[in-house]
C-alpha cells in the first residue's frame, strides 16, 4: 500500500479526458487527402512571356522605365535640381543671390525714364520730340559739320 496513493486514481482519469479532448481538436484540423488532380504548375515567367496587348514582358518594362526616365528629365530640366560639387561654388550662387536681391531692391527705388528726363522750370519744352524730327535734327547737325570742314 505504500505504493499507492489514496485518490490518485480520479486525477488520472481527469488528465487522460483533457488529453483525448486535445488530441481530437488537433485531429479535427487535419488535412484529408483529396481526390481531385494537383493543380499544375502556372509556366516561368520570361522575358518572351505575354503580359497584356500582345506585348511581352521585356516590352512592357522598356515602356515603363522610358516613361520614368522621361518624367525624372523633365523634372530636372524644370527644376534647377543640379547639387553644388564645392563649398566655393555654393559660397558663388549664395553671393549671386544676394546681389540679385539688392539690384533687384535697389531698381524698385528708381524713379520711371519720365521723370528723370524732365527738366524742372522748363514749361518751353513741353512737347516731347518724336523719332522723326530728331532724325531731321541729326541730319542738319551733319550738314553744318559738312559744310564747316569744306570752309576750312
Amino acid at each position: 500500500m505504500a505504493g499507492q496513493r489514496l485518490g490518485a486514481g480520479p486525477l488520472w482519469a481527469l488528465g487522460g479526458a483533457a488529453l483525448g479532448v486535445c488530441l481530437a481538436g488537433v485531429a479535427g484540423q487535419l488535412v484529408e487527402p483529396s481526390t481531385a488532380p494537383p493543380k499544375p504548375k502556372p509556366p516561368p515567367l520570361t522575358k518572351e512571356t505575354v503580359v497584356f496587348w500582345d506585348m511581352r514582358l521585356w516590352h512592357v518594362v522598356g515602356i515603363f522605365s522610358l516613361f520614368v526616365l522621361s518624367i525624372i528629365i523633365t523634372l530636372c530640366c524644370v527644376f534647377n535640381c543640379r547639387v553644388p560639387r564645392t563649398r566655393k561654388e555654393i559660397e558663388a550662387r549664395y553671393l549671386q543671390r544676394k546681389a540679385a536681391k539688392m539690384y533687384t531692391d535697389k531698381l524698385e527705388t528708381v524713379p520711371p525714364l519720365n521723370e528723370l528726363t524732365e527738366i524742372p522750370g522748363d514749361d518751353k519744352k513741353r512737347k516731347k520730340d518724336s523719332v522723326d524730327t530728331v532724325a531731321v535734327k541729326v541730319e542738319e547737325d551733319e550738314k553744318n559739320e559738312a559744310k564747316k570742314r569744306e570752309d576750312k
